[in-house]
């Protein structure tokens, strides 16, 4: 297969009307920087960039991005490698080749095979991936003791029985790659994929993410791309943190594209890449092979082979349809939690306008708008309600005194306080509704995030607040004169009035 760009295609209005649509999905999303690779009959027929990246220079198709989950597949084909060399099998137990592999439950943790952590239907959860995944952990034996941590998960089903998306899986099998192979993942990496294929500039460790030099990407904020220039997470390679240039992410498609083969040089059988990208179990998006996401492509019915992947500040997306030799990468510097389909559509629909028809785009949710600022309101009507108190005792802003009996007292208190506590409790849950936590929110989504902790803190605080205020009110009208207390109108609401004297009249109290 040949691996250079052609000067032409027969169709280069096709071309322009991808290069067109890519640009307008970027200005949709915001997207700072971008780069394109098109690949048909089995060549490559068209690269470019697009904008900037995270220091301000110019994308081009040899400008370092970090691809995510991407990295899955590249791990499902490291793991086959030592399946054909006989030295794994897929259906052997985990523990055959890493004993110290353990989950909470130890039956579960003997029964999952390699297999099973392939096609995700370990019951590793995909909670488990907030345990492990994004630490930014570069020490030695990182991967390592990523894995151990998963002793903390308990399985959510059987070995075999279900599919769940699981990162925490595929950092199970770099883990085991190493220890089958005595190697470092990432140098293996680079000695059995990305030297054959020649990744020169592929990112597998931390030397490497420094050498390449690799720019910030960019994250959400209210709608606004923001720099975020996170560390390397050696930790996180076998699921999410490869990374490299468009040219190199394109001699690994073309690969893929020719059955594991590339200028000469094969990486993996004919049949095991096939293997690799069978839907094997039926997902979330279709079916799910060894890494790759299987489906077809709307409005042609071809079959498709995909895989995308987000990092906080990169998304990156690979759409195959090997039928026809045909393929579309599309790297991108910036990613928001809840705009993943509108980014993916640069891709899907550069595949769709390559196959000759309509590119389908996805509309903005509402609730990437809606959350942000929501949480924010939330937050600032809290905070008035905290500062209220005070705001009372602001010249023209004081309510008139009025008395209140300690049975209102301990109502209002405790019908405040617990809607406050509520409120908190429920915003804390909200991110386990979509897959995450309240950190991983904050990672990923820091305009979410932002609003959330801080709605959560001011609830809590006003829950305290309305608590001591309530306390007080009752403190005084034990200790108030009895004529103060024999005259309703004498006494305060909450701490804003305090009795001057024994027998103090009304028109002094309500002058304080």
């Amino acid at each position: 297969m040949s691996t250079d760009d052609a000067a032409s295609t027969d169709d280069a209005a096709t071309l322009s009307e991808i290069d067109a649509f890519v640009r307008g999905r970027l200005d949709t999303t915001g997207t700072p920087g971008a780069a394109l690779a098109v690949i048909e009959g089995g060549r490559v027929v068209h690269r470019r960039g697009f904008g900037e990246d995270g220091r301000g220079r110019a994308v081009t198709p040899e400008t370092p991005f970090l691809w995510g989950s991407v990295s899955k597949p590249i791990t499902g084909l490291a793991v086959m490698q030592l399946v054909e060399a006989g030295r794994v099998d897929l259906d052997a137990p985990v523990r055959t080749y890493l004993p110290r592999f353990r989950l909470a439950d130890p039956d579960a943790s003997a029964r999952i095979t390699v297999r099973h952590l392939l096609l995700n239907t370990s019951g590793i959860p995909a909670s488990a991936d907030g345990e492990i995944g994004d630490r930014y952990d570069n020490a030695p034996g990182a991967l390592a003791d990523a894995v151990r941590d998963l002793a903390r998960i308990a399985p959510t089903a059987r070995p075999g029985t279900s599919y769940a998306y699981s990162s925490a899986g595929y950092a199970v099998l770099g883990a085991l790659v190493e220890e089958v192979s005595g190697r470092p993942f990432g140098s293996y990496l680079h000695e059995r994929v990305f030297d054959p294929l020649g990744m020169e500039h592929a990112v597998a460790t931390e030397r490497d993410f420094e050498r390449e030099r690799v720019a910030p990407g960019h994250r959400s904020v209210f709608g606004v791309p923001v720099r975020f220039d996170a560390p390397y997470d050696t930790s996180g390679v076998p699921f999410g943190h490869m990374g490299g240039s468009l040219r190199d992410l394109t001699r690994f498609v073309l690969a893929e594209l020719d059955g594991g083969r590339l200028d000469g040089r094969r990486v993996l059988s004919t049949k095991g890449t096939a293997e690799t990208q069978r839907g094997h179990v039926k997902s979330s998006v279709g079916r799910y092979g060894l890494g790759w996401s299987v489906g077809t492509l709307k409005g042609t019915g071809e079959r498709m082979v995909w895989k995308g992947g987000a990092l906080p500040g990169h998304h990156t997306m690979v759409v195959m349809l090997p039928d026809s030799g045909r393929a579309v990468i599309v790297l991108q510097n910036a990613y928001h939690q809840l705009r993943a389909q509108e980014l993916g559509d640069a891709a899907f629909g550069a595949a769709q306008l390559l196959s000759g028809v309509t590119a389908r785009t996805t509309p903005t949710d509402p609730l990437a708008v809606v959350l942000p600022w929501g949480l924010a309101g939330l937050a600032a009507a809290l905070l008035l309600c905290v500062a209220a108190p005070t705001l009372r005792r602001l010249p023209g802003r004081r309510a008139a005194a009025r008395a209140r009996s300690r049975r209102r007292i301990v109502l209002t208190t405790t019908v405040s306080v617990a809607v406050a506590l509520t409120l908190a409790a429920l915003l804390w849950w909200l991110p386990s509704t979509l897959g995450g936590t309240p950190a991983m929110t904050l990672l990923w989504a820091p305009d979410v995030g932002w609003g959330l902790v801080a709605a959560v803190a001011l609830a809590l605080l006003l829950a305290a607040e309305r608590t001591v205020l309530a306390a007080l009110d009752l403190r005084r009208q034990r200790t108030a004169p009895d004529a103060l207390r024999a005259d309703p109108g004498a006494s305060g609401t909450g701490p804003d009035v305090f009795p001057t004297a024994p027998g103090a009249s009304r028109a002094a109290g309500e002058g304080q």
